[in-house]
């Protein structure tokens, strides 16, 4: 190796070494507190300090419980108290537990990276009352988190079939929970029957995510209009289809005609709306 070589290669690693070794640690930058803040070059006003940092406040060692600024649904809760009533209440509580809901299907990334993508799934159907298939079986894997033993870890064997989501727990499936779906690529049989909150925007990820898999899809009793047609044609396996009947909305009738005509295969099977019986 030629001398020339070997400096610009000693000098690499003496500039990387370097850089580590100005980097401060912990310890020394505890010691040094805190910085003053400054924007653009300038010390930040006093008026846009948190009231805890401002000079002359007094704070104790409880502060550091204690957010830089008040949350703005807090303030805004807050400022509601003079004017609160019963029904206020209520439309809070009925937010509160869509927000809960929403949480409780949001697709964790640590789920799949320790059980793979399907046995996740697994998982995450059948401890919210829904029913999974696997793939060479004709038994229904479904119950509670007591009766269920299902592995813990990545395990071989698991791909998922079917799954029918038609006995959701609380109010269904919703938008968030649909991405748990994503990575089943032996999924092809699906129910999401009456499950209110799946609308075109559910059908839409349905389709980019397990669209060159399905073959059975029900999706009646759901929000369905003429734009979940053009994402149903983007599943070119899909052979049936079970939807609510459209009735006298003539312009989904046409759409469902024209997904007919573009794919010869597909058999769509309308059922009789269930809320249109009771209130008969």
């Amino acid at each position: 190796m030629r001398p020339a070589n070997i400096n610009k290669i000693s000098r690499c690693f003496y500039i990387t070494s370097r850089k580590y070794s100005e980097e401060k640690s912990v310890y020394q930058k505890h010691e040094e507190g805190p910085k003053p803040r400054e924007v653009h070059g300038k010390l930040y006003p006093e008026w846009r300090k948190p009231w805890i940092h401002r000079d002359g406040e007094w704070s104790s060692k409880l502060s550091v419980f204690v957010e830089k600024n008040p949350s703005p649904d807090i303030m805004y809760a807050l400022s509601q108290i003079p004017n609160l009533t019963f029904d206020k209440i209520k439309a809070w509580w009925s937010d509160m537990k869509v927000i809960q809901e929403k949480q409780n299907q949001k697709f964790l990334p640590e789920r799949v990276a320790t059980l793979g993508s399907n046995l996740a799934a697994v998982h995450f159907f059948t401890f919210r009352q829904a029913k999974v298939r696997l793939r060479g079986s004709s038994e229904w894997i479904f119950g509670d988190i007591t009766t269920l033993n299902l592995p813990s870890n990545y395990s071989d064997g698991y791909y998922v079939e079917a799954i029918d989501c038609s006995e959701f727990h609380h109010n269904g499936i919703r938008f968030e929970g649909l991405e748990n779906l994503y990575g089943l690529n032996f999924l092809k049989w699906l129910s999401l029957k009456n499950n209110r909150h799946v609308d075109v925007w559910c059908i839409d990820r349905i389709a980019g995510q397990n669209g060159k898999s399905l073959e059975y899809l029900d999706i009646s009793g759901c929000n369905i209009c003429v734009g979940c047609v053009f994402s149903l044609a983007r599943m070119k396996t899909l052979k049936i289809l079970i939807i609510t009947d459209p009735g006298d909305n003539v312009e989904l009738q046409a759409a469902l005609s024209m997904l007919e005509q573009e794919n010869p295969q597909l058999l769509i099977k309308a059922v009789e709306n269930i809320d249109d019986n009771i209130s008969k």
